[in-house]
């Protein structure tokens, strides 16, 4: 990855990281999957409402969304920005949904690092093995 530093303020510190308990890894994935559902409704409720002046969405892309809402196109993954104390529900900062530079610090990076600094335990992302899941079952049932 060839950004690290803006204004000589690095964008990562190598030596952090989160440490979470089995309970709360549960609890993050509970509460992304209902996140996750919400999130599809609130499109459906801007579709069906006509509201993407409201969310600043130019003219040239509502038809574009339309097709794909319509088509209902695959979604490979969302990778959400969380705050999360490790006792209160975790709550949405952001959604990055099937936003590419997200694979950079979410995938194979992530686990790459530990293997690197061997900091704390262990490694608890699958990003990359769901998202080879995704597109075989992506693959198969788009054939004839």
């Amino acid at each position: 990855m060839l950004y690290h530093t803006t204004q000589d303020i690095p964008y990562w510190n190598e030596r952090a990281y989160y440490a979470f308990s089995l309970q709360q890894i549960e609890r993050i994935e509970r509460v992304s999957a209902e996140l996750n559902e919400m999130c599809i409704a609130a499109v459906g409720n801007v579709i069906e409402n006509a509201r993407y002046g409201e969310l600043g969405i130019p003219k040239l892309a509502i038809p574009l969304i339309e097709h794909s809402w319509e088509g209902d196109a695959p979604s490979l993954y969302d990778r959400f920005d969380l705050w999360f104390d490790g006792v209160n529900e975790p709550k949405l900062l952001e959604n990055n949904a099937d936003t590419p530079t997200s694979l950079l610090e979410a995938a194979v990076i992530q686990w790459s690092w530990f293997e690197a600094t061997r900091f704390g335990g262990d490694q608890y992302n699958s990003l990359h093995e769901r998202l080879i899941a995704k597109w075989r079952l992506l693959t198969q049932t788009s054939k004839p």
